[in-house]
């Protein structure tokens, strides 16, 4: 992204974005443990009461729409884990494949900036042929003939 942002205003707003990603990993993980639950339910409306964030934000993150649908099945089913209990056959295959559709998002949002990266460059060629055109046009003077075509 060629935005021309003053340095500490990036650093602020990715400060701001990893406090919120924790904000949101700690009100995820209340809502996956049934004591600090409560009678909450597993909705983004309960996520922005923890945390106080705006429901955009969160639904902008699709890992924790994922994580909360996650919750929401577990919840459904009925099948809170004991500690001594195994895993069953349904939460083992939900791991990996949200896994894999967290890393097939991934690879699509690495293919986009590389075609962003790609058309950069070509901007940043066409800018310093323009600049090397300008240079040899500086270079060019005109010189005024000393005196005259009758000498």
């Amino acid at each position: 992204m060629a935005d021309h942002r003053p340095p500490e205003l990036t650093s602020h707003i990715a400060r701001e974005k990893d406090k919120n990603d924790t904000l949101i990993l700690d009100a995820l993980a209340q809502l996956e443990d049934p004591e600090k639950r409560g009678k909450r339910k597993a909705t983004v409306a309960v996520i922005c009461k923890i945390t106080g964030l705006s429901r955009n934000t969160i639904r902008n993150r699709q890992w924790a729409l994922d994580r909360l649908k996650a919750i929401k099945r577990k919840l459904k089913s009925g099948s809170e884990p004991s500690a001594g209990s195994e895993p069953t056959s349904e939460q083992t295959e939900t791991t990996p494949s949200m896994l894999r559709a967290r890393i097939k998002r991934i690879l699509e949002q690495n293919a986009l900036l590389y075609e962003e990266i790609l058309s950069l460059q070509s901007i940043i060629e066409r800018k310093d042929s323009e600049i090397n055109a300008l240079k040899t046009r500086k270079n060019l003077s005109i010189v005024p003939q000393v005196g005259g075509a009758s000498e």
